[in-house]
């Protein structure tokens, strides 16, 4: 018998995630490119340009921040005992005891992992659940919640060194 029973990895991303990060900036792009060309159009016909410049910068603004955002969205999995993060290159397990609090960030479902220590990744990533995620939240909310319960309890174990401890 083992001594320690640890539970199956579940994974609290998108399957389709790349699906996500490439689809959705296509089309954010090629709507602004959509309006500048009805930008131009419209300047040609009628001479009025300031209305459509401000219009582009807006919906350029809003494409801005959707990169911004979504650059450091990421594939995670975890345990009990570790969060994964799932990259091209190398995953990157982060102990539970170095989460500081999960929430969610956006009303499309995007969560904020954020961390006491820095990682390879920095203070803050994070992740996509589900793709229709408005619509089957209680579902991927109760992931989540699985997950919060898992860095509660590792962090109630987490145990203090001295402050005289020698550390390597």
């Amino acid at each position: 018998m083992a001594a320690g029973k640890t539970q199956r990895i579940k994974s609290l991303s998108t399957r389709y995630l790349g699906f996500y990060k490439l689809s959705i900036p296509v089309i954010l792009i090629l709507f602004v490119g959509f309006l500048v060309w009805g930008a131009f159009q419209s300047y040609r016909e009628s001479g009025r340009w300031f209305t459509n410049v401000y219009m582009i910068g807006w919906f350029g603004f809003l494409v801005w921040g959707w990169f911004r955002m979504n650059r450091n969205v990421h594939r995670v999995e975890f345990d009990d005992e570790f969060l994964y993060v799932i990259q091209k290159g190398q995953d990157i397990l982060i102990p539970l005891e170095n989460i500081k609090e999960v929430d969610i960030k956006t009303l499309g479902g995007v969560y904020e992992v954020e961390l006491y220590q820095a990682e390879q990744l920095g203070l803050k990533f994070y992740f996509k659940p589900s793709l229709l995620y408005p619509f089957n939240y209680k579902k991927k909310d109760e992931l989540v919640n699985v997950l919060r319960r898992n860095i509660n309890r590792a962090q109630q174990k987490k145990v203090e060194l001295q402050k005289n401890a020698l550390h390597s």
